[in-house]
């Protein structure tokens, strides 16, 4: 269901974003679904930020499972200790499909100082859920 993305991925992200993420794309782990996917932002060598994207028909349970299957690759063939996310305060259904995937809730805070409001969601590596 879910996929690491290659060079010849890069058209069918562009279109999903309208955007050229070319450049991004060789800076993170891009992993696909047929309706979206995810970035992984390294920020250490095991620690990664993640960042979702997904057309309306990728949404809701296929996203969620697709979540968790992008997380048991990351904690197990990726070697990640942590990954967290900062979901905009104002962006209610990413974050309740934040916490249904697993993650665990830091609290709503500027994303840095005096910038917007996000709450910062982290999952350890021994908090990954193993079933689908």
């Amino acid at each position: 269901m879910i996929r690491e993305a290659t060079v010849a991925d890069v058209p069918m992200v562009n279109e999903l974003l309208g955007t050229d993420a070319t450049d991004y794309m060789t800076r993170v782990v891009t992993l696909l679904t047929d309706h979206g996917g995810f970035f992984l932002e390294p920020i250490t060598s095991s620690v990664f930020e993640a960042h979702m994207f997904f057309e309306k028909q990728g949404r809701g349970r296929a996203a969620i499972r697709a979540a968790r299957e992008g997380l048991r690759l990351m904690f197990g063939e990726k070697r990640a200790l942590v990954i967290f996310g900062r979901i905009p305060a104002e962006d209610r259904p990413a974050r309740l499909m934040t916490r249904m995937i697993g993650f665990r809730s830091e609290g709503v805070k500027p994303r840095e100082p005096g910038g917007p409001l996000v709450e910062w969601f982290e999952m350890r590596c021994d908090e990954c859920p193993q079933q689908q």
